[in-house]
């Protein structure tokens, strides 16, 4: 992560003891909580403290200010979404039918919503209020498309040099679309319904050769 990037957004400090990384993780949940119950731009820090039921002196002690806390909280999101994307990698060889990669990575990434929920996606539409937590999205978009477009090459997708990004940006926000669709479903088989339109649609995108046979 680039350095000049998160300085304005960087805790105040960085939990050595378990009391006070509890303390951190309690903020973040509790922050994440809260975007679900409603938009970004109406959280202060104030009220992430009163319901984290502590005090606002010990939120900064880690948190200059709510963007930081939504800055760690993007980071946590991030690393989890490029762990399960590459567990999914390294679970495929290329020599099963690409629209398989394509079922495991969209299932892995809508499964729960200790990844996927509402609150995540108010996070995200947040991302543009400053300018550190744009970069962070832009190195967050860097890496999903670094590793879509290895996907397409472990299957033998030969993709010419001027389609590799734009291909990718197609099939990272059809994804984030499907993703984000599925997050706002409540209903139990309204969700099993969208998560299944959702993996017919990713496959549609997922495969370069099939694209270019339509």
């Amino acid at each position: 992560m680039a350095e000049a990037a998160s300085k304005g957004v960087s805790k105040r400090k960085v939990a050595q003891q378990e009391r006070s990384r509890a303390k951190v993780q309690l903020i973040l949940d509790t922050t994440l909580q809260m975007l679900n119950e409603g938009p970004a731009d109406k959280i202060t820090t104030n009220e992430i403290a009163n319901r984290a039921g502590i005090s606002i002196g010990s939120l900064y002690q880690f948190f200059p200010k709510k963007e930081a806390v939504f800055y760690e909280l993007f980071s946590q999101w991030l690393q989890e979404t490029l762990d399960r994307l590459d567990d999914v990698g390294k679970r495929f060889d290329g020599s099963e039918d690409l629209g398989e990669l394509s079922d495991a990575v969209f299932e892995c990434l809508s499964r729960d919503d200790t990844i996927n929920s509402r609150g995540h996606w108010q996070l995200l539409r947040a991302m543009g209020s400053t300018e550190e937590l744009v970069a962070l999205e832009a190195e967050h978009q860097q890496e999903v498309f670094r590793r879509i477009v290895e996907f397409q090459k472990k299957f033998g997708r030969k993709i010419p040099p001027s389609q590799t990004e734009v291909l990718a940006i197609l099939q990272h926000h059809v994804t984030v679309g499907c993703l984000a669709t599925a997050a706002q479903v409540g209903n139990h088989a309204e969700r099993k319904k969208v998560l299944e339109w959702g993996r017919k649609t990713m496959r549609l995108v997922y495969d370069i050769d099939k694209l270019n046979s339509k």
